[in-house]
C-alpha cells in the first residue's frame, strides 16, 4: 500500500472536464488496487465515484463505476510486487473473476478472496454499472495466506460455517458503506480479517486434501502429459507434497491416474456415443499415448482386452 492510500480518498468524476474522467478515476484508484490496469471500451460521459477508508494498516474501498475490467497480468505482478490480499464483493450482479487458473461466476453479495501476488482478471465489462467493495490487507506475520490457501477460503466461503459466517460478514460490512456509515464498517472490518485467519490457518484433513488433488487431477485426465507436478502447481505446491498425499492413502499418483483413464476408457468403450471411435481412438482420448501400453493395462485391470470388451465376452 502506498503512503498515500493511508488517507481517506473521496473521488468523483463529475469533479473533472469529460474528456479526463476516465484517467482521473484510474489515478484515484491507483494507490489502493496496485498495478491493476482498468480497461474501459464503452461510450459516452464516464460518471463514477470511489471511496476508500484505511483500516488499521489496511483499506476498505468502494467503488460505483460503468462496466469495465480490472486486470493484473503476470507482467505487472513482475514489476509492482503487491504482498495483499483483496476481498471483494459486489451489490450489483454477476460477474466474472478468473484467478489461480479457476474461474469463478459470483452472484449478488458473494465475496471472493484475491491473492495480488498472482495474475487475476475481475469482469464487469457486461454491466452497465456496477458496485464493488474491495478490503485490501497486507500479508504479515500471522497472516500470510499461499496460492492454495486462498482457493480453499474460496472453496469454504460456500461449503463451511465458518466460511459462509464470513460471507455474511463482510455483506454487513458493505451495508454499512452503504448507510453512509464508513467508520462502522470500519470497525466490522476487524472480524473479516479474524474470520479470514481462520480459514487460511484451518488444519489441513488428508482426506479433504487428497480429494481436492484428485479433482484437479480428473478435470485434466486426458492431458498425456499430466504430471504430480502440475497438480501441485494449482494449489501452490510442489510434486513431493501431492505424491506424499497418497502415500499416506496407502497409493501413489501414478497408479491412481493410470486406473482412472483405463476405467474412463471402459466407459466409453462401452458408450453409444463412442461407437464410432475405433479402440486406438479411444486410448489417445483418455490420455494414453502408446496402444500397446494401454492394451497390456487394460487386460490386467479387468481380464479381458478392449476389443473383448466390445464385443460382450
Amino acid at each position: 500500500m502506498s503512503e498515500a492510500a493511508a488517507a481517506p480518498v473521496h473521488a468523483r468524476t463529475s469533479d473533472v472536464p469529460e474528456a479526463e474522467r476516465f484517467d482521473y478515476f484510474r489515478d484515484a484508484l491507483s494507490d489502493v488496487y496496485l498495478g491493476i490496469r482498468t480497461e474501459w471500451s464503452g461510450t459516452g460521459v464516464f460518471d463514477a465515484a470511489f471511496d476508500s477508508y484505511p483500516v488499521d494498516g489496511d483499506v476498505l474501498a468502494h467503488m460505483w463505476a460503468p462496466g469495465h475490467v480490472g486486470r493484473r497480468g503476470s507482467a505487472l505482478v513482475k514489476q509492482r510486487p503487491d504482498e495483499a490480499v483483496y476481498l471483494n464483493l459486489s451489490t450489483s450482479g454477476d460477474h466474472t473473476v478468473s484467478h489461480l487458473d479457476r474461474a469463478w461466476q459470483l452472484g449478488r453479495g458473494m465475496p471472493i478472496l484475491l491473492d495480488s501476488e498472482s495474475p487475476f482478471v475481475v469482469d464487469f465489462a457486461d454491466r452497465a454499472r456496477f458496485r464493488l467493495y474491495s478490503l485490501r490487507i497486507e500479508k504479515r506475520p500471522g497472516f500470510e495466506p499461499t496460492r492454495r490457501d486462498v482457493l480453499r477460503i474460496n472453496e469454504q466461503l460456500t461449503r463451511t460455517t465458518s466460511g459462509r459466517a464470513l460471507a455474511t460478514q463482510a455483506r454487513l460490512m458493505c451495508a454499512e458503506i452503504e448507510a453512509g456509515r464508513p467508520e462502522v464498517a470500519a470497525a466490522m472490518a476487524a472480524p473479516v480479517r479474524a474470520l479470514l485467519r481462520v480459514l487460511a490457518g484451518s488444519p489441513d484433513d488428508p482426506e479433504t486434501r487428497l480429494d481436492e488433488f484428485k479433482a484437479v487431477a480428473r478435470a485434466r485426465l486426458t492431458a498425456p502429459d499430466l504430471r504430480a507436478d502440475e497438480v501441485a502447481a494449482a494449489f501452490g505446491l510442489t510434486g513431493r507434497t501431492v505424491q506424499s498425499a497418497f502415500q499416506v492413502a496407502g497409493e501413489t499418483f501414478g497408479a491412481w491416474l493410470l486406473a482412472e483413464r483405463l476405467d474412463l476408457a471402459c466407459e466409453r468403450l462401452v458408450s453409444p456415443a463412442w461407437r464410432r471411435r475405433g479402440v486406438a481412438a479411444i486410448a489417445a482420448a483418455c490420455g494414453f499415448r502408446d496402444p500397446t501400453h494401454f492394451h497390456r493395462a487394460f487386460r490386467t485391470r479387468f481380464g479381458m482386452t478392449p476389443g473383448e470388451l466390445r464385443a460382450g465376452r
